[in-house]
């Protein structure tokens, strides 16, 4: 907060300062809104890169290794 912010809040009357707080609410909000999609956005291009790129390209396809019932599981 800058010390000019802080001399105009002083100033300001009872709507002046709601102004203030409002509009520093809103600044908060968004920069918090544009950093969170920033965020998803690079998570989305690396996931896609991830996923094209094929990491393992020695892997192949999950084989089954054993089969059981949930009921044989508990008892």
């Amino acid at each position: 907060m800058s010390e000019r912010w802080v001399e105009r809040f002083e100033q300001a009357g009872l709507l002046g300062r709601v102004g203030l707080v409002g509009g520093g609410a809103v600044k908060l909000l968004a920069s918090a809104i544009d950093r969170g999609l920033d965020r998803a956005a690079t998570i989305t291009v690396d996931a896609k890169e991830a996923f094209e790129r094929e990491l393992d390209p020695n892997m192949t396809d999950a084989t089954i290794l054993e089969e059981f019932d949930r009921d044989d599981e508990r008892g």
